[in-house]
């Protein structure tokens, strides 16, 4: 029997799309997903998202219906999962890291090692730069026990694009996760990145950062390039034994470097102040590896509408979620236990 997702539902943006074509390829049950980001001011399949979908019919050899710009209805048909060499562009300034939250997740059940190439935004407004999914997302899923490794070959930012990302993916069965609570002190990270701009660029996101951590500039990497395209941005983290916190801030024409830090920053330290396991982001984004794991425990500071939203797709794949109010905080916990 086909799964039918709403894609209109709850936030009504891509994200929808993304966790059915995961999910569906992993479970192998074939989906029809309507009224695809119906609530977007530019409704249907984009470049990111038509990427997204062609990438995953790769991998696991489905048969779709609907896949062109602007469609809002798509059917996915899943065949056997493969791993192997894959090339993706995205041919826009698109994100490559949703491109990769769509992918990762089946082929860490594929059959064999992958290595993956994706080309276009890696540093992009309404998305994850590229840096929070390496050094806070991939460092979380490490914890499950995965093998991922990632590199930046080349950084793409709006309206060019040109970003190149590769990454290596070993099949895992991945362990149960418990993080309903911290442990320990957290040591602080972060790296602020610039293309086609002058040092002090990134050096005034440093020093901004560091003194609003309270931290030694050492903390905080460097990394300057030429490209294509032009931009800046900074990823901020707090280490602790048992999980991470993650923020970001993207450069944008006309902001100080200094603000773009401390925003970042700011962000940060509401989630380091709210006891919270994993940041507001991150608690989406993990929901789906409950269905690879026997269960995911963690809290989160907000009950956001993309958590909502995955919430309501994961029990259409008959995924156990439950999501509940704890003082302060949110608890999830994703996965029967019985896997």
């Amino acid at each position: 029997m086909m799964i039918e997702i709403d894609g209109s539902a709850g936030e009504g943006g891509g994200q929808i799309l993304r966790t059915s074509l995961s999910l569906s390829a992993i479970t192998g049950e074939d989906i029809k997903v309507f009224n695809i980001r119906a609530k977007r001011p530019n409704p249907g399949l984009r470049a990111q998202h038509l990427t997204a979908v062609k990438a995953m019919a790769e991998i696991c050899n489905a048969k779709v219906e609907g896949a062109r710009i602007g469609s809002k209805e798509i059917i996915f048909r899943p065949g056997n999962m493969r791993g192997g060499m894959f090339r993706f562009d995205v041919g826009t300034a698109g994100s490559i890291t949703l491109v990769l939250q769509a992918i990762l997740p089946p082929l860490l059940v594929a059959e064999k090692e992958s290595v993956v190439k994706v080309i276009g935004g890696t540093d992009v407004k309404w998305a994850p730069q590229i840096n929070y999914f390496s050094d806070v997302f991939l460092q979380i899923l490490s914890m499950m026990g995965t093998q991922v490794s990632l590199r930046v070959m080349r950084r793409g930012y709006y309206p060019e694009g040109g970003g190149e990302v590769n990454i290596e993916i070993k099949p895992t069965k991945l362990s149960p996760l418990d993080i309903s609570s911290r442990v320990g002190s957290p040591l602080f990270g972060g790296l602020a990145h610039t293309q086609n701009l002058p040092d002090h660029v990134a050096e005034r996101m440093v020093r901004t950062a560091a003194e609003c951590l309270g931290v030694s500039e050492e903390n905080i990497k460097i990394d300057r390039r030429r490209g294509r395209s032009t931009g800046a941005g900074i990823v901020l983290w707090a280490k602790y034994p048992n999980t991470i916190l993650g923020a970001d801030s993207l450069g944008e024409r006309g902001v100080p470097a200094e603000i773009v830090a401390k925003r970042c920053c700011l962000s940060l330290k509401e989630e380091l102040n709210s006891d919270a396991t994993v940041d507001i982001h991150m608690s989406d984004q993990l929901m789906v590896y409950g269905a690879l794991s026997s269960r995911i425990i963690y809290t989160a500071r907000e009950l956001t509408n993309h958590a909502k939203t995955n919430a309501e797709v994961l029990k259409k794949f008959g995924i156990d979620v439950k999501i509940e109010r704890k003082e302060n905080l949110y608890l999830f916990r994703i996965g029967s236990g019985e896997r």
